[in-house]
């Protein structure tokens, strides 16, 4: 019994010693494999940027942390729906290995240099330095990717012409989602960047497509264009109001604001004049109202009617002149009363009428003359004119009066003369009406036979004087 008992101690001695060497053993095996793992390896429990790096040499780690950074992946949401998605590789981001080996070396190296049987997990921010390819991320950027979507285009601010108002309004800029690049571009690298601080490798990216990527107008509505809108009215409505009549002597014609109104091209950048329909306009008139340097159709004192072709008396509309002042009128918002403006211009008139009863009529035919005044006959008389030869007859036609001298010296070299009368009315080409002593009697054919003037119309002094007194420069005289 004895010995069995001894023999039962001695194997419970010799297992109490294997067990210890097993556990000796065993520690020193952990030990060595701790220190193995922490020296060889990033060491046990550690992370980088939120990834488990644990136990992985520095090539392992490096290669892990980039492949790790290149599938991260941007989603953009755009209306709470997912519209596009770009990993960090597609986009041309990659981590330069060189930073990276340096940096995950640096890290084995201090946690090397401390042995911890017990290891607690970390979280490692190292140094990295990141490459970019431009042009790659500007492709896996470009707006075709978000074509999924219908977009519509901003707009910009503007002025525009209301029909439906019949005024200009201020039509604010409207923001569209058309994608700019160039702002989607700015924005996803600012995202990146403050992502890249604390979520390197952990997690990916959404981002929110909205007014921040949008293509903004280029004109936005401002207090210089509300005042453009307020000028364009008010410019708008001095057209609308404005009337111009002319004047004709006793008979006016109108252009009204309608017709005004026909005439302005109301454009969504301002407002002009038709100056063609304007000029068309000044045009008709002058067509209807010029008197001069057009032939003349007279009434006579005997009854007839006589055309006058060499007509230098009357009224001309200046076209141009009259459409400068014209358009001016036209912003002043006024009712205008005038005359045209005029390139000649006659004694009086009423309408078309540009003698209205005042005029000296001469019928050489006749050798007679006639002088009015206000449509009152005031006196006529027999006369002289001109001998009926070619360098010495009366010129017919229309002339005003050119202007009176009392008393005048007619001179003539090439005939030899130098006679001073009392009464001188020149009307064209150096012939004019004056009293004539000379001739012992007036009027039939003298003018025929040899007592014919060098083409001025002879008076008898007392004719002469009264014709004289009644008229002024300016007096037209038709001679036919």
């Amino acid at each position: 019994m004895e010995q069995k008992k001894a023999l039962n101690k001695k194997k419970l001695k010799a297992i109490l010693i294997i067990c210890i060497v097993v556990i000796v053993a065993a520690g020193i095996g952990l030990i060595t494999y701790i220190h193995h793992v922490d020296t060889v390896t990033l060491g046990r429990k550690v992370s980088v940027y939120g990834l488990d790096v644990s136990k992985l040499t520095v090539e392992e780690a490096q290669q892990k942390i980039s492949e790790a950074f290149q599938n991260k992946t941007i989603t953009f949401h755009e209306d709470g729906n997912e519209v596009y998605s770009v990993s960090m590789e597609q986009l041309g981001y990659s981590l330069d290995q060189n930073t990276l080996k340096n940096a995950l070396e640096t890290l084995k190296q201090e946690r090397s240099q401390t042995f911890r049987l017990l290891a607690s997990q970390k979280d490692y921010k190292i140094d990295y330095q990141i490459i970019r390819d431009e042009a790659q991320e500007k492709a896996a950027l470009s707006a075709d990717h978000f074509d999924g979507k219908d977009r519509t285009e901003s707009t910009d601010a503007h002025i525009r012409y209301s029909k439906k108002k019949q005024k200009y309004i201020l039509v604010k800029q409207v923001l569209g989602n058309q994608i700019d690049e160039n702002r989607l571009f700015s924005y996803v690298e600012e995202t990146l960047e403050k992502d890249f601080e604390t979520e390197l490798l952990a997690s990916d990216v959404q981002m929110s497509l909205n007014e921040e990527v949008y293509r903004q107008p280029d004109i936005e509505a401002s207090g210089e264009m509300k005042q453009k809108v307020k000028k364009l009215n008010s410019q708008l409505k001095k057209y609308r109001n404005t009337t111009v009549t002319y004047v004709f002597g006793a008979e006016t014609q109108v252009l009204d604001s309608d017709t005004i109104s026909s005439w302005l091209k109301i454009k969504n950048s301002g407002i002009s004049v038709d100056k063609d329909a304007a000029a068309a306009y000044i045009s008709d008139m002058a067509n209807k109202y010029n008197t001069i340097y057009i032939p003349r159709t007279f009434h006579t004192s005997t009854g007839t009617d006589v055309t006058v072709s060499d007509n230098e008396y009357g009224y001309r509309i200046d076209q141009d002149s009259e459409l400068a002042q014209l358009l001016e009128d036209l912003k002043s918002g006024k009712n205008v009363s005038r005359e045209p403006v005029y390139s000649s211009s006659g004694m009086q008139r009423n309408g078309t009428d540009d003698l209205s009863g005042s005029y000296i009529e001469v019928s050489l035919d006749a050798q007679h003359l006639w002088l009015y005044k206000d449509g009152a006959l005031i006196t006529e008389t027999d006369i002289v004119s001109g001998a009926p030869t070619a360098k010495r007859e009366t010129y017919r036609g229309a002339w005003p009066i050119a202007y009176k001298a009392s008393p005048f010296t007619l001179s003539s070299e090439e005939y030899g003369y130098a006679t001073t009368v009392k009464y001188w009315m020149p009307f064209v080409y150096g012939q004019g009406l004056h009293d004539a002593s000379w001739q012992s009697s007036f009027g039939g054919n003298r003018y025929k036979t040899g007592h014919g003037s060098h083409g001025c119309i002879n008076l008898p002094e007392d004719q002469a004087a009264l014709i004289y007194n009644t008229i002024d420069g300016g007096y037209p005289i038709i001679i036919y």
